[in-house]
């Protein structure tokens, strides 16, 4: 109910309504007791802070007048108690002079040196972004110079003076933790202006050089110190000095000990004109609410101290992952206010490198590409110190391994990493994973014959559940079958299945609409002997394969063939069950997807269509 604020004007706010006093002396005595609050004010202190060297000869009476004056502030006095008891809970009369009883939260200046501390405490624990946080919210508690509208006595003009020096020290060591955390570029700005301001204050000086160094402005950094050197020399007439001298020598020398730590680069801020979001556009979902609501909820809870939220999304050739993990980073525009990026590894065929992922995602963030650093590592660290303090959520699109995740994640729990997957991928990176099933028939029959437009609403329902059995209920062939149908407005749903059902050789046109493109992107990420095999097991089988029969067609032993199944299992280009034949040995038995066969049949060499 009751807020005293130093760190700027006097100001007193009960209930939200300003009940500050304008009487000048009894301004300098709530000065005073608010600065000391929670212990004993001595009478002899009170009357030097009001007349100084002079006090007249009524200076108590007068003194016990403001006092009763205060008492009279909503909030500093107790409308409950009357008479003599008035205010005694909050402004009291002590032996020896008055205190000033209240909670630490009701003062500015208490508030300011917590977070200061939680900071320091959290740069020594080595958790720098959080400590940077700290210390700048810190700062913002100020509103001004200390009681910057008092005309203050020798006592509260010392304790205002002291109050400044603790707020530079906060403020510069929370530029440090930004100098360690690489964020120079946007430090220059403020540091020119802080140095403008205090012309002679070394370390102030010493931050701005060391940002323009690390920040490729080496001419500019040695002229930051031949204007501080003129000024102290004129002014002062001193040297700068030694740490600052030291600096200047380094600079000189290009002394790669001015680098950051740990070979770390430069890291700009966000782009003008608010956080970076680099997402495609959004897409309508059909039948995906339920692993919408189930992966949001993980990526956007807050997490704990072990990193970002990662969550896998894997699924079938066609299942939409893509789509998925696009349409939910939009729907996530609230709990990730300080950017949602995109990247993609590519055709999986030939997936871009990880250094290229991470140029594109720091020219999202404001780099230019040619002034990257060529090794990975190093770029690797230049988007992880961007992402620190901030939340972010990244997708990953084409991803097929777990080891192209690592060096993308973001710096702390309050990001989130949404991997699109070609197989299912493992690793103590991710938090969860989330598999995207075919639809249910209704969705499908709903998403089939909404793209394709009531005009053209087929009438063969027997051969339209035809056809989406064999897209497998999955929306990416779905989508491309009706694209096809577009295209060629005489066909019927029945000419279709026929047109893709037939065993002949016939090369996929990537240019063109064909349902088999998703199992084909899907082949073109496989190792040839994965590759070879799924080719051979779509023309020589029919129905549920044991072990031992997918050996027998492949020619390899039964050990051998398990493994290379359960590795197709991973890609989602064979079904598995528990094993139903009593011939086998083993616990399972698999079967192509029909769309993988037909594909698979469809394709005259796997290796030219991919």
């Amino acid at each position: 109910m009751l807020q005293i604020g130093l760190l700027g004007t006097l100001q007193v706010v009960h209930a939200g309504v300003h009940v500050t006093p304008s009487a000048p002396k009894v301004r300098q005595v709530l000065a005073l007791l608010a600065l000391r609050a929670n212990t004993t004010v001595p009478l002899h202190q009170l009357v030097e802070e009001l007349w100084e060297e002079h006090p007249p000869s009524s200076a108590a009476t007068t003194l016990q007048t403001y006092i009763y004056q205060l008492r009279k502030l909503p909030g500093l006095c107790d409308p409950q108690l009357t008479g003599l008891a008035v205010g005694s809970r909050t402004l009291l009369t002590t032996p020896g002079g008055y205190r000033l009883s209240v909670p630490s939260d009701c003062l500015d200046a208490q508030e300011f040196g917590e977070l200061a501390a939680r900071g320091r405490k959290s740069m020594e624990r080595g958790s720098v972004a959080e400590a940077a946080d700290l210390l700048q919210r810190a700062l913002t508690v100020w509103r001004g110079p200390a009681l910057s509208d008092l005309a203050p006595g020798p006592i509260v003009g010392i304790d205002a003076l002291r109050l400044e020096e603790q707020r530079y020290e906060v403020l510069e060591e929370r530029i440090n933790a930004d100098l360690l955390l690489g964020r120079h570029h946007r430090l220059i700005s403020e540091l020119t202006a802080l140095a403008a301001d205090n012309p002679t204050r070394e370390g102030l000086h010493a931050k701005l050089m060391l940002s323009l160094y690390r920040a490729g402005r080496r001419p500019e950094a040695l002229e930051v110190f031949q204007r501080i050197r003129r000024v102290l020399t004129r002014e002062l007439g001193l040297e700068p000095c030694s740490e600052l001298q030291r600096l200047h020598q380094q600079v000189l020398a290009g002394d790669h000990g001015l680098d950051l730590p740990g070979g770390q680069t430069s890291v700009h801020g966000a782009p003008v004109g608010g956080p970076p979001v680099t997402l495609p556009p959004d897409v309508s979902l059909v039948g995906r609410e339920d692993e919408l609501r189930h992966v949001g909820r993980m990526l956007s809870e807050p997490g704990g101290n072990e990193g970002p939220r990662c969550v896998a999304v894997s699924g079938a050739p066609g299942a939409g992952t893509t789509a998925f993990t696009v349409h939910l980073a939009h729907r996530l525009a609230d709990s990730f206010p300080d950017g949602r990026l995109y990247v993609s590894f590519g055709n999986p065929a030939d997936p871009l490198t990880t250094d290229e992922v991470l140029a594109s995602l720091l020219e999202a963030i404001g780099h230019r590409r040619s002034d990257l650093p060529p090794h990975c590592a190093d770029r690797a660290r230049m988007f992880s110190a961007w992402t620190a303090g901030r939340r972010v959520l990244l997708v990953i699109d084409d991803v097929a391994a777990t080891d192209q995740v690592t060096d993308l994640l973001p710096a702390d729990a309050g990001s989130a990493v949404l991997v699109a997957g070609y197989r299912r991928l493992y690793g103590s990176q991710f938090k969860a994973r989330a598999d995207l099933p075919p639809l249910e028939t209704k969705r499908s029959l709903e998403l089939f014959q909404g793209t394709l437009g009531r005009d053209r609403a087929p009438g063969d329902v027997p051969g339209l559940r035809t056809m989406l059995a064999l897209c497998g209920d999955l929306p990416g062939p779905m989508l491309e079958a009706v694209a096809l149908l577009a295209l060629r407005p005489h066909w019927s749903i029945r000419q279709l299945v026929d047109w893709l059902s037939r065993d002949r050789p016939t090369v996929v046109d990537h240019q063109r609409p064909h349902p088999f493109h998703n199992v084909v992107r899907r082949c073109g990420r496989l190792e040839s002997r994965l590759r070879d095999a799924l080719s051979k097991l779509a023309w020589e089988s029919t129905g549920d394969l044991t072990v031992e029969q997918a050996a027998s067609i492949l020619g390899r032993d039964a050990d051998e063939t398990e493994e290379l199944l359960e590795e197709l299992v991973e890609f989602y280009l064979l079904d598995v069950d528990m094993a139903s034949d009593p011939t086998t040995e083993r616990f399972f038995q698999y079967r192509l997807p029909p769309l993988v066969r037909t594909a698979l049949r469809a394709m005259q060499q796997v290796r030219t269509c991919v």
